[in-house]
C-alpha cells in the first residue's frame, strides 16, 4: 500500500533516478531507501529491494555501472506501478468488478516481473486481494447498510451500566466496556452509534443516567441473582434490585428503550419482568464466566454497527462464543 500522495511519491523517485549518476553509490542507495521507506512502509519488500543490493565494489567499475543500471530499472519500475496503482484507484468506482480484477492481475503481471522476492511476493497476494475487493465494495456495502431498516431507530445511544461492588468477586468489566468501544469505533455504521458508560452504579446514578443519557440500547454488566441485579450503595458494597423494581423503571422509559441487555448471571427472571415494557431483552439463564460474557458482547455489537438487527446481533454473539472456543453460547436468551 502507498503511504503518501502518488505525486509526490513519484516526484521523490524521479529525483533519485536523476541523483544516480551524480552521487556516492551507498548514499544514494541510503536516501533511496529513506524514501521508499516513506512510500511503501518500513521493512516493505520495495524497500528491501534497494536495502538488500550490495554496493561493495569501489575498485570495480564495470559492477558499479551493473549497480546503478539495476538500481535504476527497480525505480522506473516502482514509477510506473504507482502510476498504474493510481489510475486504477480512479477507475474503481466505474469499473465492474470483472474489469477490475483484470486490471488487478495486470498490476500484479508487472509487479511480479518488478520484484525479485517472488516467494515473498506471493505471500502478500492474499491480503492485496482482499484490500482490492474491500475497497471495490465499500460503497455499494455502505449504502446497502444505511438502506437497511432495523428496529432500533437511525440514531443509536448505548447506556453502558457497570457495577463490582467491593463484596463480591470482582469483574472484568472494564475489559468488557473496551472491547465493546474498540468494536463501534471500527464499525462502518460508527456514526450512529453514541456509547456512554457509567461505574459503579447506584440506586441514583442509575435513574439520573436513565433521564440524562434516553439512550435506545441498555446494558447492564456485573453481578445477578435470581431476584434481581447487584448494584453498589453508599459504600460500595452489594445492594440487590429486585425483579419488579426493575420491570418499573423500564416501564417508565418504554417509549425510548428499544433493548435492554442484562449481561449478569441468572438475569432470565429480570429479563422476563422487563420484556412485559421493552421490545427485546436479553439475560443469561445461568452463570455466565467473564469470557462468555465479553465474547457475546464483542459479537453483539460488531453486528449492531455493521447495521444488523437485535436478532442478528443476538445470534452473533452466540456466534461469537463458539468461535472463541469456549462454553457458555446456550445461556444467553432472547425475548420479544
Amino acid at each position: 500500500m502507498i503511504k503518501i500522495p502518488h505525486n509526490r511519491a513519484i516526484e521523490l523517485l524521479e529525483k533519485r533516478l536523476s541523483d544516480l549518476y551524480s552521487a556516492d553509490v551507498k548514499a544514494w542507495q541510503n536516501r533511496t531507501l529513506i524514501d521508499l521507506q516513506a512510500i511503501f512502509g518500513r521493512g516493505s519488500s520495495q524497500a528491501n529491494a534497494i536495502m538488500l543490493q550490495s554496493t561493495l565494489h569501489y575498485n570495480d567499475l564495470d559492477k558499479i555501472a551493473e549497480i546503478k543500471r539495476t538500481f535504476r530499472e527497480t525505480l522506473q519500475g516502482y514509477i510506473e506501478y504507482i502510476k498504474d496503482f493510481h489510475i486504477i484507484g480512479k477507475e474503481q468506482i466505474e469499473l465492474s468488478e470483472q474489469e477490475f480484477k483484470e486490471k488487478y492481475s495486470d498490476l500484479l503481471t508487472k509487479w511480479n516481473n518488478l520484484v525479485p522476492e517472488y516467494n515473498q511476493l506471493l505471500e502478500d497476494q492474499e491480503k492485496l486481494h482482499k484490500d482490492y475487493n474491500t475497497a471495490l465494495n465499500e460503497i455499494n456495502i455502505l449504502e446497502d447498510k444505511l438502506a437497511q431498516k432495523d428496529n432500533i431507530g437511525e440514531s443509536i445511544k448505548i447506556l453502558f451500566l457497570g457495577a463490582s461492588p467491593i463484596n463480591e468477586d470482582r469483574l472484568r468489566i472494564d475489559e468488557e466496556v473496551r472491547n465493546i468501544e474498540n468494536g463501534l469505533k471500527l464499525a462502518s455504521l460508527r456514526d450512529r452509534f453514541e456509547l456512554k458508560s457509567e461505574w459503579a452504579v447506584t440506586t441514583k446514578t442509575l435513574q439520573q443516567a436513565m433521564l440524562d443519557e434516553k439512550p435506545t440500547i441498555v446494558q447492564f454488566s456485573g453481578h445477578g441473582h435470581n431476584g434481581g441485579i447487584a448494584l453498589e450503595d453508599s459504600l460500595g458494597n452489594s445492594k440487590l434490585i429486585d425483579n419488579n423494581a426493575l420491570g418499573s423503571l423500564f416501564e417508565l422509559f418504554s417509549d425510548k428503550v428499544q433493548c435492554v441487555f442484562l449481561n449478569s448471571c441468572y438475569s432470565e427472571s429480570q429479563a422476563r419482568e422487563i420484556s412485559k415494557h421493552i421490545p427485546y431483552v436479553i439475560g443469561m439463564k445461568d452463570s455466565v464466566p467473564d469470557a462468555t460474557a465479553i465474547a457475546f458482547s464483542v459479537g453483539f455489537y460488531a453486528a449492531l454497527g455493521a447495521g444488523k438487527d437485535i436478532e442478528f446481533a443476538y445470534k452473533l454473539g452466540l456466534v461469537g462464543i463458539k468461535l472463541e472456543g469456549i462454553g457458555g453460547s446456550d445461556i444467553p436468551i432472547l425475548l420479544g
